[in-house]
C-alpha cells in the first residue's frame, strides 16, 4: 500500500511461529466484503522471521510489518501494531483465528453512532460444540446484567453505563476482540501485560464512559483446538492469578476516575478474585495472609471463616 493512502480500518496481527495459521488469518481479511483496509502484522520475535513478500501476496500488498527482536508477548505486540496503524478504524485478529468475510463491513457500520464495537464470536475446532454453548449462555448473561437494549438494527446491542459492572463479573469472548475508532487510544491505557489483556481493555473502555455496541452476528472465528484454560488443566490456577493481576492494575489505574458505586463494585471483584486464588491454592501460596487480609476488607463473605479455619489445620 503506498504511504500516501490512509485505509478505513487498520486491522493489527500479532503473530509468533505460526506461519501457516497467519496466513489462513490473513486470507479472512482479504476476503472481506468491505475494501478500505490495511493489515498490520507484528511479528512478535518468530524465529525465522516473518516473510513479508509471502504475506503480502495473501493480502494483494496491503500489508505494514512490524517486528520486535525478541518475543515481548500479546499485548505489547497489539501495541506496537495500534502505534503503527494509519486507519480510522483499528480491528484486532489473533493469528490463529479468523473474521467473516462481513466482519469489517459491519464494524464499520456499527462505530457511526459508536466508540467501540464488539464482535459476536463463533467458535471452530474440536472445543468449538462446549465452547459456542458456554459462550453463548456467558455473553446472554452480560446482556441481561447490563440491561441491554437493541438498536435500529436489531443485531446492533448498546449499552448504558451497567456495562462496566456487568463485564466485572466475567468478560464473554464476544467482549474480547473490539474494533474501535482511533480516538478510543487516547481514552484507554495501553496494553501493559498478558494478563487477560482484551478483558481489561472492554472493562476499561465501559468504565471511561466510551460508548460501546455489540454487532450480536458469528463474525468473528476463534480457533479453540486444545489451547484453552478449560482443556489444559495444569493452566487452571493460573486462571486465578491473572483474573487478581488485571482487576488489581484496573483497580489502581481507574480508581482516580471511577464513580463511587463503580469503585465499590471494582474494590469488591478484586477482593472475590483474591479470595477466589487463596481458595484455589489451598491456602499454600506466598502471601496468602496479605491477599486474605485485603480480600477480607474488599469483599467479605461467610466463605473467609471456612478458608481460615482450612489454613489453620493445615498449620
Amino acid at each position: 500500500m503506498p504511504d500516501s493512502a490512509t485505509p478505513l480500518v487498520s486491522v493489527v496481527v500479532p503473530t509468533h511461529n505460526r506461519p501457516g495459521l497467519l496466513r489462513e488469518a490473513l486470507a479472512s481479511i482479504a476476503a472481506q466484503t468491505c475494501t478500505d483496509w490495511e493489515v498490520v502484522v507484528v511479528d512478535d520475535g518468530s524465529t525465522p522471521p516473518i516473510d513479508a513478500a509471502e504475506l503480502e501476496a495473501v493480502v494483494n500488498g496491503r500489508l505494514r510489518l512490524v517486528r520486535h527482536d525478541q518475543p515481548r508477548g500479546v499485548a505489547a505486540a497489539r501495541n506496537s501494531g495500534f502505534a503503527a496503524a494509519r486507519g480510522e478504524l483499528i480491528a484486532q485478529l489473533d493469528d490463529d483465528d479468523r473474521l467473516a468475510p462481513e466482519a469489517l463491513s459491519a464494524a464499520a457500520a456499527a462505530l457511526r453512532d459508536a466508540d467501540v464495537t464488539f464482535l459476536g464470536v463463533s467458535a471452530f475446532g474440536d472445543e468449538a460444540d462446549d465452547v459456542n454453548l458456554r459462550q453463548r449462555s456467558a455473553t446472554r448473561r452480560t446482556l441481561r446484567l447490563a440491561g441491554a437494549s437493541a438498536g435500529n438494527d436489531e443485531c446492533v446491542i448498546t449499552f448504558d453505563d451497567r456495562l462496566f459492572a456487568a463485564l466485572l463479573l466475567g468478560v464473554p469472548a464476544a467482549f474480547q476482540h473490539p474494533v474501535f475508532r482511533r480516538t478510543a487510544l487516547d481514552a484507554v491505557s495501553p496494553m501493559g501485560n498478558d494478563h487477560w489483556p482484551e478483558s481489561a481493555w472492554a472493562l476499561e473502555a465501559a468504565a471511561r464512559g466510551l460508548r460501546c455496541v455489540l454487532v450480536d452476528r458469528p463474525l468473528y472465528q476463534w480457533r479453540r483446538d486444545g489451547q484453552s484454560y478449560f482443556s489444559q488443566a495444569a493452566l487452571a490456577s493460573r486462571m486465578h492469578e491473572h483474573d487478581v493481576e488485571m482487576k488489581r492494575a484496573l483497580f489502581e489505574r481507574l480508581q482516580p476516575v471511577l464513580q463511587a458505586e463503580h469503585r465499590r463494585l471494582l474494590g469488591r471483584a478484586l477482593g472475590n478474585a483474591l479470595f477466589d486464588r487463596c481458595w484455589a491454592t489451598q491456602g499454600a501460596a506466598p502471601g496468602f495472609w496479605r491477599d486474605f487480609l485485603r480480600s477480607l476488607r474488599l469483599a467479605p463473605r461467610a466463605g473467609h471463616l471456612a478458608l481460615l479455619l482450612r489454613r489453620l489445620r493445615a498449620d
